[in-house]
């Protein structure tokens, strides 16, 4: 499953997808939300199989990994902003 990784840069926060093997698998994008909605794409392509769904209204616990709220699980940024932080003070 890939990961999301959220990084700072030019004075600008972006996101990306990353998966230890085969390294950047998305675009940079601007919020969470461009990331989940990529998420789902991806996910959806990769999916070869009949659509299993039959009850949409299924619980939180049974839904599908495209459904599921994205969280960060990287993020890069904190370090960059306390070094740029750290710039303006010294």
């Amino acid at each position: 499953m890939p990961k999301l990784v959220k990084d700072f840069q030019n004075y600008q926060f972006f996101f990306y997808w990353y998966e230890k093997d085969a390294g950047r698998l998305s675009p940079v994008m601007p919020t969470l939300n461009h990331a989940q909605e990529w998420l789902q794409r991806w996910l959806n392509e990769q999916y070869k199989g009949a659509e299993r769904r039959v009850n949409s209204r299924s619980t939180v616990y049974n839904r599908r990994t495209s459904d599921k709220a994205v969280h960060i699980d990287l993020d890069l940024s904190e370090k960059k902003l306390r070094e740029l932080k750290d710039s303006f003070t010294a």
